[in-house]
């Protein structure tokens, strides 16, 4: 009886796996037979659900930047001069620094601008600028470079004013070139257009869009405008790939009118592609059918270990086993559930089951939650001082930017009424608040910081009544050197205040000096005014107390020289020569570091 049990008991095992070992292998067979054309449908379905993600993202993105274009609106001064120009009413005065301002003052580092034209209706270039110079043409219209002009005129001569999209690659910079078009016209009935805006943008943001999406580098996605070359690409291509993507980019650089029918399969590829709602922009995408049928193996491979397990888990793991190892795992899962919910005070209980690991865990668990609290708790406390902080520096940007508009309309107002002394000064008194409030950037270039200096020795020579005479020895290769923003004006207002206001003498005078010496860039302040104990002031500087910066109780001198040995080590900084008969001698030690911009002359100063 024993036996026969044993027996049965065997054939019904062996009926079960003969059962799940017909399912799984009819399984299979069915699956090879009907999943690729599935696969087929639901990957171009999926390609089509990844182009639009692509484009919603492009869109909002290539929205963005026209947004920033269209403030050109807003330099009425340009525009009205502009307008009368095209209208032949005036000549258009000089707007060469214009383009420089507006890429400043409205497009971010993270848009990649890397050229900007302004253009009359006549394409007479009003103003450019370029962030390599070298690389990118002053004038698109004259230039041996290839920058795409022919798009250019098309579109110029269309009388379409919707924003254009084109593209080209720049060789000498290496870099594929997105750009854009704005037409600049009125907006009564006539829409007369008077000129134009280009801005040329660095692809690779939309290539970092795009590639967000794509899963595989064997996937090839590119953009195209109608009538016009590729303007962006990501992903791999194969020989076979390229000489496809080299027909496609064809028929659509040379198709007019609607975006040309393609087939769903090209070769071993399947394609997908999309037309912009908004933009003449088309996406297309080569997806490689091996991804699909590499996916479809590994599906029915995986079909088969799963059906094999579940077997061997069926016969050797029964109900009770089952509910033996689960039990501690839910209670685990329960507890999860609950902290996701809002209970954040509770914690894990002591687990008990099967698995130390499940004890463990817990454990560890409650651990990493009274860390995740306590951090909340920090970062909440950092977010409310960084507010704090944002707030001060916002409130502290509102008057210097009222301050600025008061001084320039002063200006305008005595320079109208011929008081040409009060109109400098109030342009001086601008540009010296402007320079040391602006807090963009910690970092300036010797000729900016003289510049500075200059502002304030003419308010200071007004003030004074002329009775200081100044000297300026300024090698032309130090004018590039980085320094930092406002280090030169307390030294000299020093040697103003403590030196030269305390002598008597007839004959007095500041000389600045700078060259570069020993790898170093060496900049010197003389005056021949009353001296001072420079022992005393020397080991003062040597101690460079930064904390007393950071709680904003040293102004001054001492402020330069701290901030000077923070930045660039203790080795630089300020060191002072005195003498009760010579007068008092300044000198600043920087190492030499070139600033990327040329300076507005290449002679050094001499005066």
């Amino acid at each position: 009886m024993k036996k026969i049990k044993w027996t049965m008991r065997q054939a019904i095992l062996g009926l079960v796996i003969g059962c799940t070992l017909f399912a799984i292998v009819a399984q299979t067979v069915v699956f090879e037979v009907t999943s690729r054309q599935q696969i087929r449908r639901e990957s171009l379905l999926s390609n089509d659900e990844t182009l639009q993600r692509i484009e919603t993202e492009l869109n909002s993105y290539i929205h963005s930047l026209i947004v920033k274009m269209q403030t050109i609106y807003t330099e009425t001064e340009l525009i009205y001069d502009m307008r009368r120009y095209h209208a032949g009413r005036n000549n258009l005065p000089d707007y060469y620094w214009d383009a420089w301002h507006f890429s400043e003052n409205k497009f971010e580092p993270s848009d990649q601008l890397l050229a900007l034209y302004i253009y009359d209706n006549e394409d007479n270039l009003i103003s450019s600028w370029r962030k390599q110079p070298y690389k990118y043409p002053n004038d698109l219209y004259e230039t041996d470079q290839y920058v795409n002009v022919a798009h250019l005129k098309s579109y110029l001569k269309s009388d379409d004013y919707a924003v254009m999209l084109s593209g080209y690659h720049n060789d000498e910079a290496g870099q594929d070139v997105l750009r854009f078009c704005l037409k600049l016209h009125t907006y009564d009935d006539t829409r007369s257009q008077y000129g134009y805006l280009i801005c040329d943008f660095n692809a690779q943001n939309f290539c970092d869009i795009m590639s967000k999406y794509i899963s595989s580098r064997d996937v090839y996605v590119w953009l195209q405008p109608m009538g016009d070359g590729p303007i962006a690409q990501v992903g791999n291509t194969t020989k076979e790939e390229s000489k496809i993507f080299t027909d496609l980019t064809k028929v659509i650089a040379t198709a007019s009118g609607d975006f040309p029918e393609f087939d769903d399969e090209y070769g071993s590829f399947y394609l997908n592609r999309r037309s912009s709602e908004k933009y003449n922009l088309h996406i297309v995408m080569l997806t490689p059918q091996s991804l699909m049928l590499h996916t479809q193996s590994a599906l029915a491979r995986t079909l088969i270990i799963i059906a094999v397990v579940i077997l061997l888990v069926t016969l050797l793991v029964g109900t009770k086993i089952s509910g033996y190892i689960y039990r501690p795992v839910e209670e685990l899962s329960n507890t999860i559930i609950q902290i996701k919910e809002g209970d954040t005070d509770l914690r894990v209980g002591r687990t008990t089951g099967w698995s130390e690991e499940l004890k463990v865990m817990g454990e560890e668990f409650n651990e990493m939650l009274d860390r995740i609290q306590k951090m909340v708790e920090e970062e909440y406390e950092a977010k409310v001082l960084m507010e704090r902080t944002q707030y001060k520096v916002l409130q502290a940007q509102i008057n210097p930017h009222f301050l600025y508009n008061t001084l320039d309309t002063m200006s305008g107002i005595a320079a109208s009424q011929d008081c040409t002394l009060v109109s400098g000064l109030c342009q001086s008194l601008s540009a010296i608040f402007r320079y040391s409030l602006d807090i963009s950037d910690t970092q300036s270039t010797l000729q900016q910081e003289m510049a500075h200096v200059r502002n304030y020795l003419y308010v200071m020579d007004v003030r004074n009544g002329n009775s200081v005479k100044y000297t300026y020895h300024i090698e032309s290769d130090t004018l590039r050197d980085n320094i930092p923003r406002i280090t030169l004006q307390p030294i000299v207002e020093n040697a103003l205040q403590h030196g030269l206001r305390k002598s008597r003498r007839k004959d007095k005078e500041l000389i600045i000096s700078a060259r570069h010496e020993d790898g170093k860039l060496l900049i010197t302040i003389e005056d021949n005014g009353a001296g001072m104990d420079a022992d005393a002031m020397n080991k003062q500087l040597e101690e460079a107390n930064i904390g007393r910066i950071e709680m904003g109780r040293s102004i001054g001198i001492m402020n330069v020289n701290a901030r000077v040995k923070s930045v660039y080590g203790r080795s630089y900084g300020i060191r002072y020569e005195s003498d009760p008969e010579t007068g008092t001698k300044a000198t600043i030690a920087l190492p030499i570091v070139q600033s990327a911009e040329e300076p507005e002359t290449d002679e050094g100063i001499e005066q």
